[in-house]
């Protein structure tokens, strides 16, 4: 047998790593956290039929204080959240990390890519490498009479 075909019949390390990797991804990107069914059911946030997301801030409990933060599953096809910065303030973070594009998940202090380790602070700002910009934020539109967020 040539060393052609052992690598036909034993696939590599390398390729048992790179399906691995991709297994976890695709289950990471279907969990809970980011399911866009999930954003449908949660009480306060609806998905329009356009692809974006209503935010009604008053009955979403993570929102009520400054920093806190929801998963918002995929909005036109990227993972976002929402942030409260502050007393009546928000922004909307592609959840993509800036380095490689893997979907960064919650930490204790803001985000954390799984992939390589870069560290976000809650409000999307790049605190460790080796990513070196921000995290993207997503357009929103505040309508304060009714106390709702538009992402996407």
């Amino acid at each position: 047998m040539t060393n052609d075909d052992a690598s036909v019949a034993d696939p590599s390390r390398r390729t048992f790593l790179i399906g691995m990797c991709g297994a976890a991804a695709l289950a990471a990107g279907v969990g809970p956290a980011l399911l866009a069914d999930d954003a449908v059911a949660a009480t306060g946030i609806k998905r329009k039929k356009n692809g974006k997301v209503v935010v009604t801030v008053r009955k979403v409990p993570e929102l009520r204080k400054v920093g806190g933060r929801v998963l918002l599953g995929t909005v036109k096809g990227a993972p976002v959240a929402v942030v409260r910065t502050g007393s009546s303030t928000y922004e909307a973070l592609d959840l993509s990390c800036t380095h490689q594009g893997v979907t960064v998940r919650e930490s204790a202090n803001g985000w954390t890519c799984p992939a390589h380790g870069s560290q976000f602070a809650e409000d999307g700002e790049v605190t460790r490498g080796p990513a070196m910009a921000n995290l993207a934020l997503v357009r929103t539109r505040w309508n304060a009479r009714k106390g709702r967020l538009t992402v996407g």
